[in-house]
């Protein structure tokens, strides 16, 4: 399993390739944030440090000693896999990869440990091109709702703020507590669908989750549910999803968060295995440690749980 120091000096290389240029503008500083979030195994107080590596250009000689220290940490497929596979997942996140996107990433395949200078330059204008590319989608949601945060992207806030008006249908709650409050029901929601379909128990739950934990009345639970039920078959943005509850909750509210998650995939007949595969998904995407997520998983009797 790769190393830690590996993971973050990874982190930090794809950070510093993506300043290519010496600039980052708001929205492509959120977008990275986006990208690099579900990097697999970075910890809540790694993440913080890489927020902080965001702030300032990197210089071409800090970016090529951390090309070297990456590469003198490859001691296994692995983790040549873990350095392919980031670029991928950081190329591929809004689905629409190029030629010649494929070709580099293929050339990268071939020769991880033959990275050079040139071939540095080349994977930076590429992940700046992601980063930029992604950070379009702000400027659009900021033009659309004139502020981004408005938006989420995952289209939840929005709706509910609309439809609560049209029907009359009051939150009191700061602004910030229903923006947290959609973000949940939109993981709530994901859950329910993992078999592409929501049923009748699952929404109960959901409501139930919603009105318990949220002190929200019937009404207010039952536009939240179908809000976040609606937009989550129609499709969300997973990355901002988790990356924005991470960013509002404490440790504790995420641990006790899974163990929502579970009650929601227990809801109809068995937890599945997909189900759980999706929990453990979201788990480390909200930087939960393993234990966290057995402790979640045993709040299920072995008897309801699916096994692979």
């Amino acid at each position: 399993m790769p190393g830690r120091e590996f993971i973050m000096d990874l982190a930090k290389l794809v950070i510093a390739a993506a300043w290519v240029d010496g600039e980052l503008q708001n929205e492509e500083i959120n977008a990275l944030k986006d990208l690099l979030f579900n990097l697999e195994d970075v910890t809540g107080d790694e993440w913080s440090h890489l927020e902080i590596y965001m702030d300032s250009p990197v210089s071409a000689e800090e970016k090529m000693n951390l090309m070297r220290s990456v590469l003198e940490q490859i001691k296994s497929e692995q983790d040549r896999e873990m350095v392919v596979s980031t670029l991928e997942n950081l190329v591929q996140a809004d689905g629409v990869v190029t030629e010649e996107e494929k070709a580099l990433l293929e050339e990268v395949k071939e020769g991880v440990l033959d990275m050079n200078i040139g071939l540095l330059a080349r994977i930076s204008k590429m992940i700046k091109a992601a980063v930029t590319e992604r950070g379009r989608t702000y400027e659009a949601a900021t033009q659309r709702e004139s502020q981004i945060d408005d938006y989420i992207e995952n289209n939840i806030y929005y709706h509910l703020k609309s439809e609560s008006e049209k029907k009359g249908i009051k939150f009191d709650l700061p602004s910030e507590q229903v923006k947290k409050l959609c973000l949940t029901a939109g993981l709530l929601a994901r859950i329910s669908a993992v078999d592409s379909d929501i049923s009748e128990d699952e929404i109960k739950i959901i409501k139930d989750v919603l009105s318990t934990q949220w002190g929200l009345s019937e009404q207010q639970a039952q536009i939240v549910t179908q809000i976040s039920c609606d937009r989550t078959l129609k499709g969300l943005d997973y990355f901002r999803l988790t990356r924005g509850f991470f960013d509002c909750t404490t440790v504790d509210e995420r641990r006790n968060f899974i163990k929502c998650l579970f009650r929601i995939a227990n809801a109809s007949e068995k937890t599945s295995y997909d189900e759980t595969e999706e929990i453990r998904r979201i788990s480390n995407s909200l930087k939960l440690t393993h234990k966290d997520f057995i402790e979640a998983k045993l709040t299920i009797p072995d008897e309801d749980r699916e096994m692979s």
